[in-house]
């Protein structure tokens, strides 16, 4: 029995790879991850050594490592994780392999069922904890062309300078991180309203990546300056 399995609708299957002592599935997962973020590649290491822990490993966090295939074949791969104190989820790695971007699964793009599935997931995460409901999904997304095409699956972005930490090696401390300029995007929960976020929510968006996520102090240049950029947008309105 596979009991890797999360997710299966049609010829699609969503594996989570936390824990799951499936090696094989583990190196297509990050064989996927290396050809796609050669910039990160420096990752993989420690990526291969968190796939030994569960999904519970860092009781701050419920983390998800997973391998989405075709047919049996992979063609995808999305990391992400659930905040608890912050009561939201960081989406972070996400690819579908060019042979399947056009896949339709439930009569819905791969790429925007994934979305919608890892988004459905911190959901349960926080009503399996009893927790507070979660507001959304927290994306790191690089490209002008990506925020756009990004807010065609209801992807909202929020107004927050923000920079993302990339770290030489994966032992690397915060002090060495390069930061590179990134758009902060948001995608509510159902029953969640993006237009009705107030600044101590952008908050705690700003700080469950920077801190809790990256390890940045939160007296860091870097975070500073993301926090006031929120008071600084308000202003404007």
């Amino acid at each position: 029995m596979d009991n890797t399995k999360v997710l299966q609708s049609g010829d699609v299957t969503i594996h989570e790879l936390l824990g799951s002592d499936d090696p094989a599935r583990i190196d297509a997962m990050l064989n996927l991850y290396a050809e796609f973020f050669p910039q990160y590649a420096q990752y993989v290491p420690r990526m291969r050594r968190r796939a030994q822990f569960s999904s519970v490993h860092n009781p701050k966090f419920v983390s998800h490592y997973w391998l989405i295939e075709v047919n049996g074949q992979p063609a995808g791969l999305r990391t992400f994780r659930y905040v608890r104190s912050r009561h939201c989820g960081l989406a972070h790695s996400f690819v579908i392999h060019p042979h399947y971007r056009h896949h339709s699964v439930d009569g819905l793009r791969l790429s925007l069922f994934v979305v919608k599935s890892c988004l459905q997931q911190v959901i349960n995460d926080a009503l399996e904890a009893q927790e507070d409901p979660v507001y959304g999904m927290i994306n790191e997304v690089e490209a002008d062309r990506l925020m756009k095409h990004y807010s065609t699956y209801g992807i909202v972005e929020l107004p927050v300078q923000y920079v993302e930490p990339i770290f030489p090696s994966s032992d690397a401390g915060y002090e060495a991180a390069v930061l590179s300029p990134m758009h902060l995007g948001f995608l509510p929960a159902p029953g969640q309203d993006a237009i009705a976020l107030q600044p101590h929510h952008l908050r705690d968006f700003v700080l469950a990546f920077l801190v809790d996520h990256y390890g940045l102090p939160e007296s860091h240049p870097a975070v500073q300056s993301s926090l006031q950029s929120i008071q600084k947008s308000i202003q404007k309105l």
